[in-house]
């Protein structure tokens, strides 16, 4: 199981485009290897409407759920069923309007 972070902005249309600038997005992924994990959090990551602007250079291999706290542990199981999980930190510009 890897844990791919990255940073992502919404694209036009879709529901998040306007309502925020950005998203830090930590992806779960249960994959065999890194470089295909981080290959699906970026594809995953567009199919829910987001460009990827940045991929964190560091990733988290996740070798024993026990080592995850209560609320990680949530998405650790929701992707060991479902192949992975999605979690949208969202942040708004720091531009005033």
């Amino acid at each position: 199981m890897y844990l791919i972070n990255l940073q992502a902005e919404p694209k036009k249309g879709t529901e998040y485009y306007e309502k925020v600038a950005g998203a830090f997005v930590s992806v779960y992924i249960d994959y065999a290897d890194a470089e295909g994990a981080i290959h699906l959090a970026k594809y995953y990551t567009e199919e829910e409407g987001w460009k990827v602007d940045n991929v964190d250079d560091e990733f988290f291999e996740i070798e024993d759920e026990k080592e995850l706290d209560k609320e990680n542990r949530e998405f650790y199981d929701e992707a060991k069923e479902y192949g992975y999980t999605m979690v949208f930190n969202c942040y708004e510009s720091d531009e005033e309007e």
